[in-house]
């Protein structure tokens, strides 16, 4: 599946709000780890219940959420960064909360507060890790692995690391930076 990068805003103008570029940023997030699952699955990974696949791009959307966070740290002012990751989780809760309820039905235990919680929970433990040349090191790659891989079934265990590590992980993160560098670029109209 091939994904379209807005890296561009269609109007120049004033700059964009944190919300505004969350919004952006949410929508490419989530369907990078939507496509994670999908390319898994693909590679004939067994994801065999939408719970499954849910709790999949949950854990890819906590990798990427702290991801973006590192990204723009040094870019723009802190005011800035802490209302744009806040509006990027909320929106990436309602995108997720949207997609269970479409496809699972509605939840008991409301499905934003589960993410917000799980989120909560990554953030603290991806905080442990380092990264080399702005990429996450091997070590925070190989957590996102562990935690796809508690998702799996048995059968499954020996490869999913690696095809996280390996294969899903460099993919998606080329495509997250395309569209961050292309929303923080000087002549991008975002700040």
């Amino acid at each position: 599946m091939a994904i379209r990068v807005k890296s561009k805003w269609h109007t120049q103008g004033a700059p964009k709000s944190p919300f505004q570029v969350a919004t952006v940023i949410a929508s490419l997030i989530f369907r990078v780890a939507e496509e994670k699952a999908t390319h898994m699955q693909q590679a004939h990974f067994e994801i065999s219940s939408k719970e499954q696949g849910f709790a999949m791009i949950a854990e890819y959307l906590a990798f990427l959420v702290q991801y973006t966070d590192r990204f723009v740290y040094q870019r723009v002012e802190d005011e800035y960064r802490s209302e744009l990751i806040n509006a990027l989780v909320k929106r990436l809760a309602e995108i997720l909360e949207d997609n269970q309820i479409a496809h699972m039905g509605p939840s008991p235990d409301n499905y934003q507060k589960r993410f917000i919680s799980l989120l909560v929970e990554r953030l603290a433990e991806y905080a442990t890790f380092d990264y080399e040349d702005g990429e996450p090191n091997y070590a925070c790659r190989r957590f996102l692995g562990s935690k796809i891989l508690e998702q799996m079934p048995k059968r499954d265990h020996s490869w999913t690391i690696d095809q996280v590590v390996e294969i899903e992980v460099p993919n998606a993160l080329t495509l997250v930076r395309k569209g961050l560098d292309g929303l923080f670029a000087e002549d991008s109209g975002t700040l």
